[in-house]
């Protein structure tokens, strides 16, 4: 699939699920478009109908920064979402293509095990973990480093590791979609931007091939852009505690990759932590 047709696919379902009296439209009362009509964001956006289908229909080309803000607006986009519209037509705001990291260096490994006993993880922008510190595997209660090379994914970690599920504390469907849901537009934001749409296709290819809840939540095609996250997980050794969850970048050249820190919210929690790890490094 071309950017042109991601384009159209994301602007499509976007447009599905605009109700018009959210944007001062009535609803035609035989429509059948559970949304607003093509017309109706041409018309807001201040272009031809036939122009926004061809936009829809990926292809259109050189589409200007103009009207791509436009559609923004017309469709109510927040900040990632119209960030990901310029980036598929194009706009990459001065940034160069980045490489997927799949290594860590040296010193990135340092300052992993440096960050113990705050469990954390390094992984690139297909959500590949690339190493955890001894924090984050006495959290999950599994040595993850030593997974074979495609379960090291968060994605089929989430869909097919019950410890995993266990330390999300996903218990339903509805949990574990919802997670599936938030990391993947996550990875869409990220991807427009930094990876050849060789690398993009197959990287994609594999996640499909991984299960079948990331095919469903993928063609949701939601846009979301990386965000601190405070949440309850299961330790398998301190139970449950309130953590942080940041993304730091790491970045080496054009080779990019994410830090993600869990953090203690709390004192009390801070020293079960610390508690935790030093049980675990004396019966080891």
């Amino acid at each position: 699939m071309t950017n042109p047709e991601r384009l159209g696919e994301f602007l499509r379902l976007k447009r599905n699920t605009i109700a018009p009296e959210s944007v001062g439209l009535g609803k035609p009362l035989r429509s059948r478009t559970p949304g607003l009509r093509r017309e109706d964001v041409a018309e807001l956006a201040q272009i031809s109908t036939v122009w926004y289908a061809k936009l829809e229909r990926g292809k259109a080309e050189r589409v200007s920064r103009q009207v791509l803000l436009g559609i923004a607006r017309a469709m109510r986009c927040d900040d990632s979402e119209t960030r990901y519209l310029l980036q598929l037509g194009g706009y990459q705001d001065g940034a160069g293509r980045i490489e997927t990291c799949n290594k860590l260096s040296v010193a990135s490994q340092n300052l992993l095990e440096a960050l113990n006993p705050v469990p954390a993880l390094f992984c690139n922008d297909f959500y590949d973990i690339l190493q955890v510190n001894q924090a984050f595997e006495y959290m999950v209660g599994f040595d993850v480093n030593a997974l074979p090379v495609h379960q090291r994914n968060t994605f089929w970690l989430l869909e097919h590791h019950p410890q995993w599920q266990q330390w999300l504390n996903v218990s339903s469907p509805d949990e574990l979609t919802n997670c599936m849901l938030n990391a993947s537009a996550r990875v869409r934001a990220a991807l427009a931007s930094r990876v050849s749409e060789q690398e993009w296709q197959l990287r994609l290819d594999q996640l499909m091939a991984s299960g079948p809840i990331f095919r469903e939540v993928w063609a949701n095609h939601r846009v979301k852009a990386k965000e601190q996250i405070v949440r309850h997980y299961r330790h398998c050794r301190a139970g449950q505690v309130r953590l942080v969850k940041q993304f730091w970048s790491n970045a080496s050249g054009n080779i990019s990759g994410d830090l993600q820190v869990f953090l203690p919210e709390n004192d009390t929690d801070k020293a079960r932590l610390q508690a935790a790890m030093a049980l675990a490094e004396v019966v080891a």
